[in-house]
């Protein structure tokens, strides 16, 4: 693909990450009424669908710092959201896993997020919502089959 080309497309995508922040997430309001950073949510997400990770491997996932992540891991078990398990294969490592309170969080987050982003949803003509979900299956299958490097 030509130069030019290559421009329009990164500009386009750099138009498109805001409007999907503004038009469909604004369900973040809700969480600063608990005081917790969105990156919270990421972490605990992490933890829910993968389980028990070194602090690194939760970092990579969420592309957090390292620096970053220890004090967010701290908050995190201060709120009693995460918990620190020694590995037992490693007795340097020790991972981060999800308590009970950070599944009922994630869980109380994703039904409110949803009902927000359905109500939105909700106002798009069915032939635009269509086009909107193909779109949207098109642009997930092609940046997993993209190049990482």
């Amino acid at each position: 693909m030509d130069e030019e080309r290559l421009n329009q497309i990164t500009e386009e995508m750099y138009l498109l990450f805001p409007l999907f922040k503004n038009k469909l997430f604004k369900h973040r309001k809700r969480l600063k009424q608990k005081n917790l950073p969105h990156s919270y949510f990421h972490v605990l997400k992490v933890l829910k669908g993968r389980g028990p990770l070194p602090m690194s491997e939760i970092g990579r996932r969420v592309c957090i710092s390292k620096s970053n992540m220890t004090s967010l891991i701290d908050k995190l078990v201060e709120n009693g959201l995460a918990e620190r398990i020694p590995d037992t294969n490693d007795r340097r490592v020790i991972n981060i896993a999800i308590t009970q309170k950070g599944n009922d969080l994630i869980k109380e987050w994703h039904i409110h997020s949803s009902q927000d982003i359905k109500k939105k949803l909700s106002s798009i003509p069915d032939e635009d919502l269509e086009t909107f979900h193909e779109s949207i299956k098109n642009i997930r299958n092609i940046l997993k089959n993209m190049d990482d490097s």
